[in-house]
C-alpha cells in the first residue's frame, strides 16, 4: 500500500492558492478545530500524508509546502523564522482561521515554536517533532552537512541521491517508497528549486541561525500546552536536544517514540495520529511522558 492509498474514504483537495501575493500548496481535508501541518528543511506537504487519515475524522487539516519550499513560491530573498511565519499567517488570514492546532518537523518544528513565542494568540495546543532552533543545533557542523547531503539530493540527476536524502529522515528505510522518492526528486529538479536553493538553506548558516534562533525570553511567555516528540532512532537530532525546550517551555511534556526516526508522524502514523488526538482533547494531563 502507498501512502496515497491510506487516504482512501476521505476526501481531500490539493490545490494552488493566493496566499498574499505567493502562490501556495496546500491539501485540505476533514472537519473540526484546524490544524496546520509544517515539514521539515527541503521538504513539502506529503511528509504528513500517512498520518492524515488518523486526524481527519475529528479535525480540518491543512497540510502547506511552507514558503520557498515544494510548489510554493520562491521569493528571492533568505528563507527565515520571520518570513515563513508571516506566511503561515497570511494562510490563515486567507482561510479565516483565528487560531490554529500546530503540528511541525524539524524546521517545522522550529517555525511551530516561533509561531508560539511571536504569534501566540493565533496558536491552540502545538506539536513540535525533532524541532530544530534551539541555540546547541546552530553548530557550523551541522548546517554544512543539510546543505551537503540536500545539495547531492538537488544538483544530481541520478535517483539514488534523493533516495539518501530521504533514508535520512527515517528509521525504517522501506518505508521510503517510490511514490515518495518521485515527488521529492521531481521538487528537486525544478529549476526554481534549484536556483533558489541558496535561499532556502539561509537558516543552515551559523550567523542566520543564531538571528532566528528560539530563546528562552521567547518560549518562557508562551501558555499554550506544548507536546514534544522525538524518535527514539533520529539520525538527525538525539534526545539532549529536547532538553532546552523541556527546560525552557512552561506546560511541556516530552515523549520518544521508538522504531522511528526523524519523522515519527510518517513512519508511526497511527498511534502519532493517536497521541495527537488524545493531547489536542484533554490536555497533557493525558499524555505519559517517556518512551511510547
Amino acid at each position: 500500500m502507498t501512502y496515497w492509498t491510506q487516504l482512501l474514504g476521505h476526501p481531500y483537495k490539493i490545490e494552488q492558492i493566493d496566499v498574499g501575493g505567493i502562490s501556495t500548496r496546500v491539501m485540505t481535508l476533514g472537519a473540526g478545530e484546524p490544524i496546520i501541518f509544517l515539514h521539515g528543511i527541503s521538504g513539502h506537504l506529503e511528509a504528513f500524508v500517512p498520518v492524515a487519515p488518523h486526524l481527519a475524522n475529528d479535525y480540518e487539516l491543512h497540510l502547506i509546502d511552507m514558503l520557498g519550499h515544494g510548489w510554493t513560491d520562491k521569493p528571492d530573498e533568505p528563507i527565515t523564522m520571520a518570513n515563513m511565519a508571516s506566511h503561515v499567517i497570511a494562510y490563515m488570514d486567507s482561510r479565516g482561521i483565528a487560531k490554529a492546532h500546530i503540528i511541525g518537523i524539524s524546521l517545522g518544528g522550529w517555525l511551530t515554536g516561533w509561531l508560539l513565542g511571536n504569534h501566540g494568540d493565533r496558536c491552540l495546543s502545538s506539536v513540535m517533532v525533532a524541532a530544530a532552533g534551539n541555540p546547541a543545533m546552530g553548530k557550523p557542523e551541522i548546517g554544512e552537512m543539510l546543505r551537503k547531503i540536500t545539495a547531492a539530493g538537488v544538483f544530481n540527476d541520478d535517483r539514488k541521491f534523493t533516495q539518501e536524502r530521504l533514508n535520512a529522515v527515517v528509521f525504517n528505510l522501506e518505508s521510503i517508497d517510490d511514490e515518495l522518492v518521485d515527488v521529492r526528486y521531481t521538487v528537486y529538479h525544478d529549476p526554481r528549486f534549484r536556483a533558489n536553493l541558496d535561499n532556502l538553506l539561509a537558516l543552515t548558516h551559523a550567523d542566520t541561525y543564531k538571528t532566528y534562533q528560539l530563546t528562552p525570553k521567547m518560549l518562557a511567555g508562551v501558555t499554550q500546552d506544548v507536546l514534544l516528540c522525538w524518535g527514539e532512532d533520529d539520525k538527525n537530532s538525539g534526545i539532549a536536544d529536547a532538553a532546552f525546550l523541556v527546560d525552557n517551555l512552561p506546560h511541556s511534556k516530552l515523549i520518544q517514540m521508538n522504531n522511528t526516526g526523524h519523522w515519527p508522524p510518517y513512519e508511526r502514523p497511527a498511534d502519532f495520529g493517536r497521541i495527537a488526538k488524545l493531547f489536542f482533547e484533554k490536555g497533557l494531563a493525558a499524555i505519559d511522558e517517556g518512551r511510547q
